[in-house]
Order: C-alpha cells, then structure tokens, then sequence
C-alpha cells in the first residue's frame, strides 16, 4: 500500500496527479491511497475561527470536513473511488482511492476517554493538521507515507534537503510540514517523503524508489 497525502496548495494540478497516479496503479497493479489536505476550505475554517472565536475543537472536526470536500474534489471528473475506511482500502484491487477522513477520526474518537486527542493521539489544534491524520493513516496501514505539495521539499537555510530526521526536523521551527509530523514521525518509527506534486511523473518515481524531494527519517 502506498498512501500519498496532496496537499491543498497543489489543488490546481492535484486532478490531473490523481489520474496519472490511478492509470499507474492500473499498470503495475498497486493500491494507492489518497488522503486529501485541507486546503481553500480548511482556510475558510481557520478564518471563521479567527473572526467568530470558534474553539480549537470544534475548529477540529470543521477542518477534518474541509479534507473531505477536497476528497470529494479530487474525485471529481477522475477515475478515483471515494472510500470511507481503511479496511475498504485493505481489500480493494489495484487503483487509486481517496479517503474520506472524517468518520474514520470520529470512530477513533469514540474509543478515547479524552476529549482533546483521540484514539490516533491527534491533537486538536491547528498544530495536527492533514499531515499527520495522514502519517497516522499510513501507519495503520504499514504504508509507504509521500506528502505531494507544492514545493521541492524541506528547506535548510535556502537548500533543500535530501534527508533530515524527525528528531532534527522538531528544532528546526516552521517548515513545510505541520509542527506534529515529526513527533508521529518519531513514535512510530516511520519515514516520510516531502516532494513536489506539481510533476506527476517525479510522485511516480518516488513510489518507485527513486530519490526526490526530502525523506524524513523517523529517528
């Protein structure tokens, strides 16, 4: 299984992504499984939050609901299937799906004793956002993890990266992967690839093996 979360910068691209990645499943017979950023919609959500005092909960499970409109865009005129679990993604055949997220998280958040994290152990701040619903999605599928956006990878002074750790990755401040990813990263023993989704044929490659973007090492 390999699980690639794009990201919403890449929203005026990610249609065409989507339908090179399924026509490469199809071909060399792999599940792949998207799981959506938030993008225009969860920006919606962070600016009602600011101007209406919306708590970090409840601004929680909005921005999840943003995920799942970009799923639904995503899917829009593509060969791509919406899925609304991970057990449809375990027994599914070769192809592309894209993962509705929200009913998924809310059944974790049924099994937690906690209000503010759930079973996954997501925060919910503006802190955990897709990309770590993402790792955490990827790690319960023992998945190869590929976060698609809009830039080349992670930036160290003005150079990119070819690989950095989670634990180097949690010093060094903003970047472009939201400031829980690390700590998932680290708890799970579990690598991620940061790369530029605006090529297809350079996702293709890093499913491949063959080097692009920044990998995060998770150690």
């Amino acid at each position: 299984m390999i699980l690639i979360k794009i990201g919403g910068s890449l929203i005026g691209n990610a249609r065409n992504l989507v339908s090179t990645l399924h026509k490469y499943a199809l071909t060399t017979d792999k599940r792949i499984l998207i799981v959506p950023g938030g993008g225009i919609f969860a920006d919606t959500v962070r600016t009602a939050s600011k101007a209406y005092g919306i708590s970090d909960e409840a601004a929680h499970w909005m921005a999840i609901l943003a995920m799942d409109q970009y799923a639904h865009y995503l899917t829009d005129g593509t060969p791509a299937k919406l899925v609304t679990g991970i057990a449809d993604t375990s027994s599914a055949g070769a192809g592309t799906s894209v993962l509705l997220v929200y009913d998924l998280l809310k059944k974790s958040e049924s099994r937690s004793t906690s209000r503010s994290t759930s079973e996954s152990g997501i925060a919910h701040t503006w802190n955990a956002t897709s990309d770590t619903i993402a790792g955490w999605i990827a790690s319960q599928l023992n998945a190869t993890f590929i976060k698609a956006t809009d830039v080349n990878g992670i930036l160290r002074e003005g150079t990119q990266l070819t690989e950095i750790t989670a634990s180097e990755l949690l010093t060094m401040g903003k970047t472009c992967v939201d400031p829980e990813l690390p700590g998932l990263l680290l708890s799970k023993s579990m690598n991620c690839r940061v790369m530029n989704g605006n090529n297809p044929d350079h996702v293709i490659d890093a499913i491949r093996g063959i080097p692009r973007g920044t990998l995060i090492i998770g150690q």
